[in-house]
């Protein structure tokens, strides 16, 4: 009996022991496939940290490089070059401007001839007395008041005959009110009860002149004056007309617009915005400005 006892608990030990080394040899797989994925991961991250070190080491040396070229007295002396070469250049655009104003003024200067005077007043109806007198850019505007609606038509039909102007038309004609001017009965029957405004050309051909200047307190030309001849009753247009876009490759935005020597207003400003274009019938001689400010220089926001 005492035999078989030792025998059991002799079994029962190698069966611990066993069972021991099963699990040591399972942690020990554990433990090797760990160091496996460390070592893997070590690798992987000396491989990353090896690529940006070269880029790096790489970037670095080519701002070194740039650095020195920027420093050396050629890249200064081409740096002082260019600076010299762009101010002769907006000094330049500045006579050439000045020279393509001078040229446009010249081929579109006129005047009033005393026969067209002449003309004018001898065509205009007894009833109707003129007020005011204007003449501007190639147009002839006479305001005045009529006796009668149709007088001021009357002097139209007159003005036609004598061929006077190549066009002409009444832009306002209304009727006032005299009933508070303390006039006699007599007086408010003989009195002009319309008053009117008619615009006339003499010429059929008028010059539009269309220039682009820096918008400050010196206005800096950006191009020449660009000049057409168109006639009466004929549309203009220029477009792409909301940015500019100078050889030097500065961008510039439109910010207002002149026409004829008057701002045009916010409401048409908006309206030349959305369209990007400015459209008009030619009446007379046209001077169209357009100021712009620096937006972008060179491709780099300003």
């Amino acid at each position: 009996m005492t035999s078989n006892k030792k025998l059991e608990l002799s079994k029962r030990d190698m069966n611990f022991f066993s069972e021991f080394s099963a699990s040591a040899g399972q942690a020990g797989s554990y433990l090797s496939l760990s160091l496996l994925i460390l070592l893997a991961f070590i690798v992987i991250g000396g491989g990353i940290y090896a690529v940006v070190f070269f880029q790096t080491a790489a970037i670095n040396s080519n701002i070194a490089a740039l650095n020195a070229k920027m420093q050396s007295e050629s890249y200064q002396a081409d740096l002082a070059k260019y600076s010299e070469i762009n101010n002769s250049m907006a000094g330049l655009n500045q006579q050439y401007y000045a020279v393509s104003s001078l040229l446009a003024k010249v081929a579109n200067t006129d005047k009033v001839e005393t026969v067209n005077m002449d003309t004018l007043y001898s065509n205009i109806p007894k009833d109707i007395t003129i007020t005011s007198y204007g003449y501007s850019q190639g147009k002839i505007t006479l305001t005045g008041t009529a006796a009668s609606y149709y007088s001021p038509l009357d002097m139209i039909a007159n003005f036609s005959k004598a061929k006077l102007f190549s066009y002409v038309q009444i832009s306002n004609i209304s009727q006032v009110d005299v009933s508070g001017t303390g006039l006699t009965a007599e007086e408010l029957k003989l009195a002009n009860k319309y008053s009117f405004t008619i615009e006339g050309s003499l010429k059929t051909k008028y010059e539009v002149l269309v220039s682009r200047f820096v918008d400050s307190t010196v206005s800096q030309p950006l191009t020449a004056v660009g000049s057409q001849t168109l006639d009466v009753g004929e549309q203009y247009a220029e477009s792409g007309v909301n940015t500019f876009t100078s050889q030097g490759g500065n961008i510039y935005t439109l910010v207002r617009v002149s026409l004829n020597n008057a701002i045009v207003s916010d409401q048409d400003f908006a309206k030349i915005q959305q369209s990007d274009s400015i459209t008009g019938t030619v009446s007379s001689s046209v001077d169209l400005k357009l100021f712009y400010t620096l937006t972008s220089t060179n491709g780099g926001a300003q």
